[in-house]
């Protein structure tokens, strides 16, 4: 019997190229993909796991589409319908192996030290003085926020990362959509048994599903650079970023908060300037335009806006900027307290019972302070420091992601400086949202550094035997 080979095979008419034909029977494909599918018993699952996939994926879109809704809460405890769905993409992501041990990479080990050195300051101080129960609370919202977020947000792909700062911006920008028309229909009396007291505040101020007009502020300030990236990468048209930027602006205005509309001008400017002049131009002119027909229009200002932020900046006065004097009144009264705290701090909570104004003190550095002691303020600074390095050094990955992330970590400071605990995702969401965009997954899937928290199991993957057509005996 002879033993077919290549040259008894017909060829082409120019090319003297062996053609396979049909004459002999295809084996069967082997190939890897078929392999791993019925040699594992994750790859025999393969359609379910890829549900499962997508369930996480929708989750955590979700989670950072209601952010900043905190008005929509599970009951009367601070966990949001943001928390809800955030916690079951965590939980899918962490059954499928789908979690990042290394979030920060090389930075990892000192954020971790940061986080666990606040929050040790804080279990002492509350053994000391305090409720150690109080801290197990405040603990849980920490690790969630500065832990949980980044361990899942950066590892997700370069598809979700880069559309994330788009579905915040569209949230907020739902969330002063509601509130706007809310405003013509509705007043303080008609919400305030269905809504609480903050969704339009007794003096007419707006603070939409923020569920507070500072919050609120705060949300649009964070919304603002996002909003320019997203326009900036073509993920949305011009039309409909001027009409996001639009009810953006409307809310700030209506939310009548002195702290968000500084935090806006200042993240507006920053992310134009890291972007680049030619940028900064552009939109300057057209900020430019859009004002003076404004203002030639005749068409007042809110009033609670005029009161608390438009007096302020015609005067120059800062004591006309809202509670400024109220806020002044707290910090003075914190540095007092900082001596006695100095290595053991009070313990969580603390400082409004000791308080004569019956008030945290509105700033996160004197508060973890005095609360916390030495030691916790130290692991507050480390992540504080942390956060700006990656901000910095993301301006070298990609220009416009690092400028957003800059704009955006410095809303995140400035808050820093006039709020009690941010333990609330709607502060953390958006900082992390907007460096997993330099930090997450490349487009080749590879996470570059970053390690899963385990493998997903697989199952032994034996190579498969090669194929006699494709590598034919002579």
């Amino acid at each position: 019997m002879c033993r077919s080979s290549p040259s008894a095979l017909p060829t082409g008419p120019a090319e003297g190229k062996p053609i396979v034909t049909a004459m002999t029977s295809p084996a069967p494909f082997t190939g890897p993909a078929v392999h791993r599918a019925s040699a594992s018993p994750a790859g025999a699952a393969r359609g379910q796991e890829h549900v499962w996939d997508r369930i996480a994926r929708y989750c955590l879109l979700a989670a950072i589409f209601l952010s900043g809704w905190s008005l929509l809460r599970v009951g009367q405890i601070n966990l949001t319908f943001s928390d809800v769905f955030f916690l079951l993409s965590f939980a899918i992501s962490g059954a499928r192996g789908h979690l990042s041990a290394t979030p920060f990479r090389s930075l990892t080990p000192f954020w971790l030290t940061g986080l666990v050195m606040m929050l040790g300051g804080l279990f002492v101080g509350s053994v000391v003085n305090g409720d150690p129960l109080r801290w197990v609370n405040i603990a849980l919202q920490y690790t969630v926020a500065f832990l949980f977020i980044p361990v899942l947000l950066m590892q997700q792909g370069e598809r979700i990362t880069r559309i994330a700062p788009l579905v915040f911006v569209l949230g907020t920008a739902l969330s002063e959509t509601i509130g706007i028309i809310a405003t013509f229909f509705l007043t303080f009396h008609d919400t305030v048994h269905w809504l609480g007291d903050g969704f339009i505040t007794g003096n007419d101020r707006l603070g939409a599903m923020a569920g507070q007009p500072n919050p609120n502020g705060a949300v649009v300030a964070f919304s603002l650079p996002m909003l320019l990236f997203s326009v900036r990468q073509h993920m949305l048209s011009g039309l409909a970023g001027l009409c996001c930027l639009i009810l953006l602006l409307w809310g700030l205005m209506l939310s009548a908060s002195f702290t968000g509309f500084s935090a806006s001008l200042l993240a507006i400017f920053t992310a134009m300037l890291l972007m680049g002049m030619r940028y900064i131009f552009r939109l300057g002119l057209a900020a430019a335009v859009a004002a003076s027909l404004f203002f030639a229009s005749g068409a007042p200002l809110p009033k609670a806006f005029q009161e608390r932020v438009g007096n302020a900046v015609e005067s120059g006065d800062l004591n006309q900027a809202g509670t400024f004097i109220n806020r002044a009144q707290l910090i003075e009264e914190a540095w007092g307290f900082a001596e006695d705290n100095m290595l053991i701090g009070m313990g969580v909570d603390r400082y409004r019972e000791i308080s004569a104004y019956d008030n945290p003190v509105h700033n996160l550095y004197l508060l973890i302070w005095n609360e916390g002691g030495s030691v916790a303020f130290c692991g507050l600074m480390i992540l504080l420091v942390l956060l700006c390095l990656l901000a910095v050094s993301g301006l070298r990955l990609h220009r416009d992601r690092g400028a957003m992330a800059g704009a955006v970590l410095l809303v995140f400071l400035i808050y820093t400086m006039s709020y009690p605990h941010m333990y609330s995702r709607m502060w953390v969401m958006p900082v992390m949202v907007a460096l997993a965009t330099l930090y997450g997954p490349r487009r080749n899937g590879k996470a570059e550094g970053a390690r899963l928290i385990y493998a997903r199991p697989a199952g032994p993957l034996q190579p498969s035997p090669p194929s006699p057509l494709m590598h034919p005996k002579g």
